[in-house]
């Protein structure tokens, strides 16, 4: 059963490996290739979880948490708030289940991962964003509600990328990962230092929505803008949230080493790459973690493993991209 997860949640090395015991034949354990060079060895690996059964890491989280629901919590039903990748994996886990599931989006994510959830059985709600703080404060209770910024045992599953990375390479120096709503990043370096301490793990934003890189660099919670960005998935402004999100920026400062941003023109030029040369599918805030390693100098970074986090990207926009 489980039991609300209080901000000071850090899971252990046991937790994550109990995660992966849990979600073992569900989650892909998901290979690092290495990313296609010429001239030199740019010494990047590629953790792709676009290659998850509904292309993002988002299924490692949620399965790992609804498999530890009571038969009573689980039955009634499961939903989540979510930009869509959560939400597709509240709609996969919930057919897995074969319980009812509900998905409250925001109402300008892409199109095909609403529809995606819809696919799966599971009803979609878009949400307008003046609505938003209002239905994370007072989530319909009929449904189990995976709080998708306050459920912090979320990391347990996300962390087992961490522990994968390092088990498979236990020689990689440097990790970029994206952050979003900053778990994935958290849960990844908590997972990674539990087996390495020295690796070095580095948060990325889009300088579209600089988020994460704004409040850690002024080391607290500062408002943001939000532009357009390709990297939806992990746009944001911690000022609109601060009752959640103050206790996410401390966890980010205890255990991200830096946080670093990247351009527009380097994530699509990172969405290309990986298309042409490793035939890969990746959405902008799968990409951003390699636009980022590229803009660093091999010197610099070492070793490095990049987590492509999704690959859930707009058929039309994914086809303008790779036809420049």
């Amino acid at each position: 059963m489980i039991e609300p997860t209080p901000p000071s949640y850090r899971p252990k090395l046991n937790d994550f490996k109990e995660a992966s015991k849990r979600i073992e034949g569900v989650a892909v354990k998901t290979p690092l290739l290495s990313l296609r060079w010429y001239n030199e060895n740019l010494d990047i690996l590629l953790k792709p979880e676009m290659l998850q059964p509904i292309g993002s890491y988002k299924i490692r989280g949620i399965y790992n948490i609804i498999a530890q629901l009571s038969p009573d919590q689980r039955n009634s039903g499961i939903s989540t708030y979510s930009s869509g990748n959560m939400a597709q994996a509240v709609a996969y886990a919930g057919k897995l289940f074969n319980i009812p599931a509900k998905a409250f989006i925001k109402e300008n994510a892409p199109v095909t991962k609403v529809n995606s959830v819809k696919k799966y059985g599971a009803e979609a709600i878009l949400v307008p964003s003046d609505k938003v703080l209002k239905l994370l404060d007072n989530p319909p209770k009929d449904y189990f509600f995976i709080h998708p910024i306050s459920e912090f045992r979320l990391m347990d599953g996300y962390g087992t990328i961490g522990l994968e990375i390092i088990e498979e390479a236990p020689e990689t120096e440097t990790i970029y990962v994206p952050l979003g709503v900053g778990l994935l990043g958290a849960a990844v370096a908590l997972a990674a230092k539990t087996l390495k301490p020295s690796v070095k793990v580095v948060g990325v934003n889009s300088e579209n929505s600089p988020h994460y890189y704004e409040c850690f660099k002024q080391g607290r919670i500062v408002t943001t803008d939000v532009k357009p960005s390709l990297a939806d998935g992990t746009a944001g402004n911690l000022a609109a949230f601060p009752n959640y999100t103050e206790h996410n920026l401390k966890l980010i400062q205890e255990v991200i080493d830096d946080v670093v941003i990247v351009s527009e023109e380097k994530i699509e030029e990172a969405v290309r790459y990986l298309a042409l040369e490793n035939k890969l599918t990746a959405e902008g805030s799968g990409a951003i973690s390699l636009a980022a390693a590229l803009d660093t100098p091999k010197k610099e970074r070492g070793k490095t493993v990049c987590v492509l986090s999704g690959g859930s990207i707009d058929a039309y926009k994914f086809s303008k991209i790779i036809s420049k």
